[in-house]
């Protein structure tokens, strides 16, 4: 027998005999109080003194019996005491049984029907209750059985009284009849047992897998309080010494205390003014997403025109765009949608999704930034380039923070991809939805919807700007 087989029918025996145990307890007056019952009237026919014995000598069995029988938790014994256990019971059972069949033996009387048929009446009376209660498990019920059948059938056959002769075969068939009901109910409980302990099992396991979930969770939420007190005390190091810089820098490019010389210096004035705007967003634009991750993004709701902030962008990019050749255009309803939102949220997605076009859109190509409603009431607003389009692959890339596209910039700058994870953010925030569709070699479109409770006025006339 394989080594997972025999584990299997020890699991099942344990729950089986746990099972028994449990019912033992109820039974505990209840046979005591019957033997003494028996002892009583089988008095009449016998004598006082051999009924005292008998009754003493089947109590004290049970009593041991019991004893044995309660002692442990079969499913907290290890396989050896297990073992040991079980074979106790079992043979605690079979004698037992034994000493209830004496009485058949020892108060037989010859010629006295009545208390012959009493004797009888209380031995199939007695397999009756034990085949309910051992029938749990196999080698129990089948000393339950064919103990006490020894007596009840072979006795009466045994005395050639052609009555006792006929009640000894009809009680064959009743414990061929018992033993059937007893396979029976054998089955229906070792079913009922098992389907019991995958029952336990799997709440063992969810509870097991609860704990690590509750403690990974716990670890989770202390290093992103960790991140979120090293963001926020790095952001105050960082943005102190760089606004001094970019504030150093441009009063040197204004040459407020005077010329500073060489044109050399001035170029070097320059370029540490861009690179310390550049890095200061880099910071903020880094600051933005751990918060929106931690989900501590906080609305400030207001009316918002996204018509003027399409034209405010516009006019922040229009110088870049004119020394490329770039068109930057707005395709909205005469009188564009008014939304409830944040205004610094709204104005800083849209220039993310226009920094990203104007990137990746070469000379001579276009920007668009549309906005109005849909259908249902929707707001629908975003931006449309002629730039050099995405793939499949790229799509799904480059919605993920910290990860770029393999187009080349026509701007030279490449960024840290961080764009649009902020605007997926950002739009959530608001309950809305964030796409992207591409073309390579075409261009894009990004688009975010938002739903129509946050629309406050709706275009008026169907005619649409384009500027």
């Amino acid at each position: 027998m394989a080594a997972s087989d025999l584990s299997d029918r020890l699991q099942s025996e344990r729950s089986q005999l746990d099972y028994f145990v449990q019912n033992m307890a109820p039974t505990a007056l209840v046979v005591p109080t019957m033997i003494a019952g028996v002892a009583a009237v089988l008095s009449f026919w016998s004598g006082i003194l051999p009924a005292i014995v008998w009754a003493v000598v089947v109590i004290g069995t049970y009593v041991a019996f019991y004893t044995v029988t309660k002692r442990g938790r079969a499913h907290d014994m290890t396989d050896e005491a297990f073992q040991r256990w079980r074979k106790r019971v079992v043979i605690g059972n079979l004698l037992g049984e034994i000493t209830w069949v004496s009485a058949t033996f020892i108060f037989w009387q010859t010629g006295d029907v009545l208390n012959n048929a009493f004797l009888l009446c209380i031995l199939a009376a007695h397999l009756a209750m034990a085949i309910g209660h051992s029938s749990i498990y196999l080698p129990l019920m089948y000393g339950s059985i064919l103990v006490p059948a020894f007596g009840l059938v072979l006795m009466p056959i045994s005395t050639g009284d052609p009555l006792f002769m006929a009640i000894g075969g009809v009680a064959g068939v009743y414990v061929y009849f018992l033993v059937v009901i007893g396979k029976g109910i054998n089955r229906t409980s070792t079913a009922m047992l098992a389907l019991r302990d995958e029952k336990d099992a799997l709440i063992q396991r969810l509870k097991t897998e609860k704990r690590v979930a509750e403690h990974e969770r716990s670890r989770a939420e202390e290093a992103n309080q960790t991140k979120s007190t090293f963001l926020a005390s790095i952001s105050h190091e960082l943005r102190t010494p760089l606004n001094a810089i970019i504030g150093f820098s441009d009063v040197m490019r204004a040459e407020t205390f005077g010329p500073v010389g060489h044109d050399n210096y001035r170029q070097y004035v320059d370029d540490i003014h861009g690179s310390g705007q550049h890095l200061l967003s880099l910071i903020n634009d880094v600051l933005d997403l751990a918060r929106i991750e931690a989900g501590r993004l906080e609305l400030n709701e207001e009316p918002v025109d996204l018509g003027g902030i399409a034209e405010d962008c516009k006019r922040m990019i229009g110088l870049q765009a004119s020394e490329r050749n770039v068109t930057i255009e707005l395709d909205m309803p005469a009188q564009p949608p008014r939304i409830l939102a944040d205004a610094r949220a709204m104005r800083q997605l849209w220039l993310n999704l226009v920094s990203n076009a104007f990137k990746f859109t070469g000379n001579g190509g276009r920007v668009t930034l549309f906005a109005g409603t849909t259908a249902d009431g929707s707001i629908r607003f975003g931006v449309e380039d002629t730039g050099c389009g995405m793939d499949e692959d790229e799509l799904a890339r480059v919605m993920n923070a910290f990860t770029q596209g393999n187009a080349q910039s026509h701007t030279g700058e490449r960024g840290t991809g961080l764009g649009l994870a902020i605007v997926t953010g950002l739009v959530d925030a608001h309950g809305g939805t964030f796409g992207l569709e591409s073309t390579p070699g075409v261009g894009t479109r990004a688009t975010v919807t938002l739903p129509r409770a946050r629309l406050i006025h709706a275009e008026l006339s169907p005619a649409r700007v384009r500027a």
